[in-house]
């Protein structure tokens, strides 16, 4: 890119400003002379002032359409007549990669981003070498050299934009010394490092963003250890001498004196007392000094002014040198409190299909509100809990005048529609299948609608449910369900057809918890019962088919966990009561407990450990005994689930008879490994058992397995997994496979 500015004024002082007379402009063929004058400010019949001319040529290169652009004016006449000659860049025609090698040319150029018809000023050209380049690198091609040339001009004038690649060598990193470090060694600086020497476990791979991340990852390392004032100081790679497809990679610090945290102070704060913000403090006095210590109390804070309403609270940390010791810093937080911020409008966006109020109710931040920082992350808790939507995401809009803020929540729609159809093989059922076709938020009103066929060598299950969340938007859930199930086993078949109806609501007092009560009436038919008569089931026979099952569902729940699909932390809690039969009528009666509870602990960066635990009972009721049907069998996987053992595979003894238990135990642990949201890898264990009694339970006889599993959240198909489970404990052990639909893994 050049400048020629050639101004010729034939009396001095009317330099100052002097008028023109014409304007020629030369060498452009597809800018417009109107554009190029327009833009330097020059025309004829106005004055021209000298002093604009620079800007008007900075403007002029800035349209991107000049390698260029010469000027010369002629004030001979008492006037001036300029001349402007540009020289405009190549129109390209057409793109081509030449010699691509590791890389796709048609990904090259769909990442250039230079299309056909467009100028192309030598800047685009430096800006695609450089990216082509880095492409290269992420590959391992780090010393790859890109040239480019043009090719002749079509008959348009238009030309054909050539990149030739010499993507080089693969080259990994063979070695990473550091110069400088005393206080930790090498090994310890490489381990803060996510590039990695080449080794029999490690690729060695070095991407060029990534590294100079590592080089802050070091002196973030040393910032929290001690060493405020170490920085990086070089860092260099040449090929190695007796290895040249490796990299050797110099890295020098500075560590500076090591230093202690001293006395931590506070100041300006009125709302809270000193004792209360020093109480939120992560530094202890004597402590090696770490900016992830101060980082932290800094955001405590933050939190605890914004739970007061300071929206604009300001808090500055300070280092202060101890007159006790140089090694000694002491930290001091300057507070600005501010005025307090109420929320005058909650704006929603981001939402194309989903109804507002769906979002509202959801809400506890509203117009007119203090602002709470708590009420704030709660409500995103809230909202993302629906699992209607892939991210939820605030932002505050000042009022001119006012201290109070607008809350704008952005949200981005998710497929919440299912549409599934599966087979399975398992070594207890054979092949077996699903048809399933749900919506969660039906026509975005939050409500659910959903229909389930499943089947098998021993199970024919068809189901249609509804729920309204919120009716009439109140906290009142209402639902209800018909199916027709026919289960197939050795000693007898089950026909089980009927509906249910539920209503539910949140319980104020407590926070997270709900109750419900579900209404159940179904026609119970048991057939092709054993001959056997030593056989537990023979009794079935003793009974007329089919009867009526009235039966009611009291349950309790806490759900605190901070997703529905895949939770990272939280828990959930629930005990349920049922009661079949009595004065609720129908010609079957018992009763039932159950208790579930799951706690999802974060341990590090993507790694959960997820910890649950059910516990059952069952007892006659009404004068009735529970039928056999009803007893507890462990196995295969859902709320009753062991893996490592097949479906209904754990049972109780009962004399010589291996029969449902009366109590059962089941207790897992997940540790779980999110890479990304919607994917997780787990490994587990199970272990649990069904007794007569619980005078019979004996928790050494419990049944284990143990195994490795995926789980994924695919749109329109929901939350799959697969497991392989070992059992231990069964009479053949071995390994079994366990596929699963729905989010209760």
């Amino acid at each position: 890119m050049k400048l020629t500015v050639l101004l010729f004024f034939a009396v001095a002082g009317m330099a100052l400003s002097i008028p023109v007379s014409s304007v020629t402009v030369e060498g452009n063929t597809y800018v417009s002379d109107s554009l190029i004058t327009r833009t330097l400010g020059i025309s004829t019949g106005n004055i021209f002032l000298p002093s604009t001319l620079p800007q008007g040529v900075r403007d002029l290169f800035g349209l991107g359409y000049f390698t260029d652009i010469e000027i010369l004016a002629d004030s001979t006449g008492g006037s001036a007549d300029f001349t402007i000659r540009v020289s405009e860049n190549p129109v390209m025609s057409g793109l081509v990669i030449e010699n691509s090698g590791c890389l796709d040319e048609s990904d090259l150029v769909d990442t250039l981003a230079i299309f056909p018809g467009q100028t192309v000023s030598i800047n685009d050209i430096d800006r695609a070498v450089d990216l082509i380049q880095s492409m290269y690198a992420d590959d391992n091609r780090h010393l790859a050299v890109v040239t480019y040339r043009w090719n002749e001009s079509d008959s348009e004038g238009r030309r054909e934009l050539v990149f030739i690649c010499d993507e080089g060598q693969d080259i990994r990193v063979g070695e990473i010394a550091f110069a400088g470090n005393s206080a930790f060694n090498d090994e310890d600086l490489r381990s803060e490092m996510k590039t990695k020497q080449d080794s029999f476990w490690r690729s060695g791979k070095m991407k060029p963003l990534e590294f100079e991340e590592d080089l802050d990852r070091v002196a973030e390392y040393y910032h929290n250890h001690g060493y405020p004032d170490a920085i990086v100081t070089f860092s260099d790679r040449h090929l190695m001498a007796d290895n040249e497809d490796h990299f050797h990679i110099d890295i020098s610090v500075f560590e500076g004196p090591y230093k202690v945290f001293g006395d931590v102070s506070v100041s300006g704060n009125i709302e809270l007392p000193d004792s209360i913000l020093l109480s939120f403090s992560e530094m202890e006095y004597g402590e090696a000094y770490s900016i992830e210590d101060i980082d932290k109390t800094l955001e405590t804070l933050y939190s605890a002014y914004q739970d007061r309403g300071y929206f604009y609270a300001g808090v500055s940390p300070l280092m202060e040198s101890s007159s006790l010791a140089d090694s000694i810093v002491n930290i001091h937080f300057a507070i600005q409190e501010g005025e307090r911020a109420h929320i005058r409008e909650v704006e929603i966006t981001g939402n194309t299909r989903t109804f507002d109020n769906v979002i509202r109710r959801q809400l506890t931040v509203v117009p007119g509100d203090l602002f709470r920082r708590s009420a704030l992350m709660r409500s995103l808790r809230n909202v993302y809990y629906l699992n209607y939507f892939n991210d939820v995401i605030p932002d505050f809009r000042a009022i001119e005048g006012s201290p109070d803020v607008d809350m704008i929540l952005e949200v981005d729609e998710k497929t919440t529609g299912k549409f599934g159809i599966g087979a399975n093989y398992s070594a207890t059922d054979g092949f077996s299948g699903y048809l399933e076709v749900a919506e969660t938020n039906f026509f975005g009103r939050g409500q659910t609608l959903g229909s389930t066929y499943e089947f098998s060598k021993t199970l024919q299950n068809i189901k249609v449910s509804f729920t309204e969340p919120w009716f009439r938007d109140t906290p009142l859930t209402l639902g209800g369900e018909l199916y027709h199930t026919t289960s197939d086993y050795s000693e007898y078949n089950r026909k089980r057809t009927g509906g249910s109806i539920m209503v539910g609501r949140p319980l104020p007092w407590i926070d997270y918890t709900s109750a419900s009560i579900r209404y159940t009436l179904e026609k119970v038919d048991v057939f092709d019962i054993t001959d056997d008569q030593d056989n537990y089931y023979y009794s079935l026979n003793d009974t007329d088919w089919p009867r009526w099952d009235s039966s009611v569902r009291l349950s309790f729940s806490r759900d605190s966990q901070d997703r529905r699909v895949f939770p990272g932390e939280g828990s959930k809690n629930t005990v349920s009561l049922d009661l079949t039969g009595g004065f609720l009528g129908g010609d079957i009666g018992f009763q039932k407990y159950l208790f579930d509870s799951t706690w999802h602990v974060p341990v590090w960066w993507k790694f959960f450990l997820t910890l649950r635990g059910r516990m059952g009972t069952i007892a006659g009721f009404g004068g009735e005994s529970p039928p056999a049907y009803e007893l507890f069998q462990l196995g295969g996987t859902g709320f009753y689930g062991v893996r490592g053992y097949g479906d209904r595979e754990i049972n109780a003894v009962n004399g010589y008879e291996i029969v449902g238990g009366k109590t059962m135990l089941v207790l897992s642990a997940e540790y779980r490994f999110r890479i990304i949201d919607q994917l997780q890898l787990a490994v587990f264990t199970d272990a649990g058992n069904t007794w007569e009694s619980w005078s019979d339970m004996d928790l050494s006889s419990l049944n284990r397995g143990a195994g490795m599993g995926i789980r994924v959240e695919i749109p329109m198909l929901g939350v799959m997994g697969l497991d392989y489970a070992y059992g231990f404990d069964g009479p053949d052990p071995g390994w079994e496979p366990h596929f699963q639909m729905g989010a209760s893994f």
